[in-house]
């Protein structure tokens, strides 16, 4: 349920339970066990509120818009500032990711890593005094059933507008000529969207929600498969079109933005490709094949990226 103030919710009825603001109290009663609970208002503590009123209730609250520090306290949550922050902070140290009077599109596909990707660059623009831009962007086939609401609401939330780009990539893929492995070809069509929109927008750089575990995949399925050392590199120059793309979570393990993507519940979009679960997918192999190393050797991610840095450079 959406709300835009706390007081929003006198004379709410929730099955077994009734809200009242009296003066400056939220008072929750439940009337078939008979005892209430009473929060003292205030707008430094909105969230907690809402946390607590989850809690007691089942009844999940969202607002419509933060404000100010409340969507750092909300981004930044507990447990994630040496797995999270401070990995995207040094990343994108080491790579000089962001300037002054950057204009950053960030692709959003909806699921978690993207979505993470977009708390990254707005606490780094609410904590730092660097003044850049960040537009959101969304590829979206025409085809699809799933709606964007929902990430449309979470990108205003944070004080941004989704922009929705709607195509017909599925009868590109899947027309009569239906490729067997499409993915590379859907990746590249999706790429060549956002650059032609950032021409349009006057936008110079692309934030791209890849990850660490997405640069050591691809190092190794372009060594096992391909022949050669191609590598994913966290920042470079596309001379093509004449922007710069950066991946800033390039630290960061899949494994963490998934425990953070839970936490916060972050309004995931249900995938409908079922080429990313393929049985047939080579990155899928190399996934597992990485994960039942780590459990003999539980640095093995780190090891991999340290041994392959020299190759990250743009």
């Amino acid at each position: 349920m959406k709300i835009e103030r706390i007081e929003d919710l006198d004379n709410l009825k929730y099955e077994n339970f009734r809200f009242q603001i009296i003066e400056n109290e939220l008072i929750i009663k439940n009337i078939v066990e008979n005892f209430e609970i009473k929060f003292s208002l205030s707008e430094k503590k909105r969230i907690k509120i809402t946390e607590s009123i989850e809690k007691f209730t089942g009844l999940k609250l969202s607002f419509s818009m933060l404000e100010g520090r409340e969507i750092i306290s909300y981004i930044e949550s507990k447990g994630f500032n040496k797995s999270i922050w401070s990995l995207a902070g040094k990343a994108m140290c080491d790579y000089n990711m962001v300037e002054e009077g950057d204009r950053i599109a960030v692709g959003v596909s909806g699921g978690k890593d993207s979505l993470t990707l977009l708390n990254v660059l707005v606490r780094v623009k609410m904590i730092t005094r660097v003044n850049f831009e960040i537009i959101p962007i969304h590829i979206h086939p025409k085809q699809k059933s799933i709606a964007t609401n929902e990430i449309e609401d979470y990108c205003k939330s944070l004080g941004l507008e989704l922009i929705v780009e709607e195509t017909n990539l599925e009868d590109i893929l899947f027309g009569k000529n239906k490729m067997k492995n499409p993915c590379f070809m859907c990746g590249r069509m999706r790429r060549g969207i956002l650059y032609r929109m950032m021409k349009e927008k006057n936008i110079n750089k692309l934030a791209l929600g890849h990850h660490k575990d997405d640069i050591i995949e691809t190092f190794l399925l372009n060594t096992f498969y391909q022949g050669n050392l191609g590598v994913m590199k966290p920042k470079y120059m596309s001379k093509e079109h004449g922007v710069e793309v950066i991946r800033p979570m390039a630290y960061i393990e899949e494994s963490t933005i998934i425990k953070y993507a839970q936490k916060i519940k972050l309004p995931i979009l249900k995938s409908e490709c079922k080429y990313e679960t393929s049985k047939d997918s080579k990155r899928l192999e190399v996934k597992e094949m990485i994960e039942e190393l780590s459990k003999k050797s539980e640095n093995i991610r780190s090891v991999i990226l340290n041994s392959i840095k020299p190759l990250l450079a743009d």
